[in-house]
């Protein structure tokens, strides 16, 4: 009688802690899902601001480079539309690592999603005086 009193009491330990478990995670999902959509809602009212900062540091890091590994049958290689487009990144999860983080902060790793339209065009002039427009897409 005592098994079996043991393994019944057992059973229903082990399924009140999965069922606590189950809350648990759904708990901390939907607080990082609340943090989630926060961060994209002000993600997406600074896009355009980004996107300009963003688009102006990669031409101007960009540019020099192409400049200096120019083909001596080229004249000059700029970009004369460069921009990552109206659609702001998605952040799609969160983890906090606790390892990582010091005695004064927070470490978080942040999982994004880009299913952007950027537009970039590259002008290559030759020495012979034609343009060639490249545009990259998707």
């Amino acid at each position: 009688m005592g098994f079996l009193f043991g393994l019944f009491i057992g059973i229903a330990v082990s399924i009140g802690l999965v069922v606590a478990f189950a809350r648990y995670s759904h708990v901390r999902s939907t607080r990082r899902a609340e943090l989630l959509n926060w961060l994209n809602l002000e993600l997406e009212k600074i896009w355009p601001y980004v996107n300009e900062a963003a688009s102006d540091l990669i031409r101007s890091s960009v540019e020099p480079v192409l400049e200096q590994y120019t083909p001596a049958m080229i004249a000059s290689l700029k970009f004369s539309k460069l921009t990552l487009g109206t659609v702001a990144p998605q952040f799609t999860g969160v983890s906090i690592l606790e390892s990582e983080s010091g005695p004064n902060g927070i470490t978080m790793e942040l999982e994004m999603q880009w299913d952007g339209n950027p537009k970039i065009v590259l002008d290559i002039k030759t020495l012979l005086g034609v343009a060639l427009p490249i545009e990259v897409t998707h």
